[in-house]
């Protein structure tokens, strides 16, 4: 209730050749000089405010109104944050996700041109925005998972050498034991750029198909103006994907997620 009694307050009707003024302050301002002249302006001006907060808080049209504006707020807000993770892209990456973004509006395109049902309009319009997101993810994740680079020759190497030294009889025992140690932390360092480069290829995968899905979609759209999107199972990489594989984007990516990956609202 608070946030429509400040929206009340605080409102500004647009005036025809003045803009948006906002009304409700200089109509207080108004009583507020006029009560210096007789105290009772004062009165009257507490209870038509008091009247006009009361009306309008409870009109269940501006309450819709308030509600709107929010989530317009809400939406530029996120779509704003989105706009930065895309620009950390590298170039070829922004590359990619803008053909995909091309390829999604053709679609609503032809859509629209053929006159589909807005039902079916309005739901492959939300698969195609959950399909675009998810495109952005595994491309923020693929870019970070690059950055770590590939230190898989220069581990083996390693690995073999310190091998080899563990097994000379002339090392002393704590010697030995060091070298074994260390020989099972380039292992788990091995072990993880393994995985590392399996979800790469995995994320690749997904990539392309998410790309072939919606050529698809293009060319079923035109063939009968009905790209299907509804009937296809989204969710290709997301399970690859927790927050950890992100890096420094992992945050602006949870609190997206839900506007963007999600339902709708």
């Amino acid at each position: 209730m608070f946030r429509y009694l400040k929206a009340a307050f605080w409102a500004a009707p647009e005036v025809a050749g003045l803009g948006r003024l906002p009304v409700n302050l200089l109509l207080l301002a108004g009583f507020a000089i006029l009560g210096f002249g007789h105290p009772g302006f004062w009165l009257l001006g507490m209870a038509l405010e008091g009247s006009y907060l009361y009306a309008l808080t409870s009109s269940a049209r501006f309450q819709k109104v308030v509600d709107a504006q929010g989530r317009q707020l809400g939406e530029s807000a996120a779509e704003r944050q989105r706009q930065v993770l895309v620009s950390k892209l590298e170039p070829d990456a922004r590359g990619q996700l803008e053909k995909l973004m091309i390829q999604c509006a053709r679609v609503l395109q032809i859509e629209s041109e053929a006159q589909t049902e807005e039902t079916i309009l309005a739901g492959n319009r939300e698969a195609l925005r959950k399909l675009a997101w998810l495109y952005l993810k595994a491309l923020v994740a693929r870019q970070n998972l690059r950055a770590l680079g590939n230190g898989e020759p220069e581990l083996r190497r390693q690995i073999e050498i310190l091998r080899c030294e563990a097994q000379a009889d002339r090392l002393s025992r704590s010697l030995r034991e060091s070298k074994a140690a260390t020989l099972r932390i380039l292992e788990k360092r091995l072990a993880n750029t393994e995985r590392r480069e399996q979800t790469l290829a995995e994320i690749e995968s997904g990539l392309t198909r998410i790309q072939a899905q919606v050529d698809l979609a293009v060319d079923n759209a035109g063939m009968r103006g009905d790209s299907g999107m509804n009937f296809v199972n989204i969710e290709l990489v997301s399970q690859l994907l927790d927050d950890s594989i992100y890096g420094e984007s992992g945050d602006s990516i949870a609190a997206l997620e839900r506007r963007f990956g999600g339902e709708s609202h």
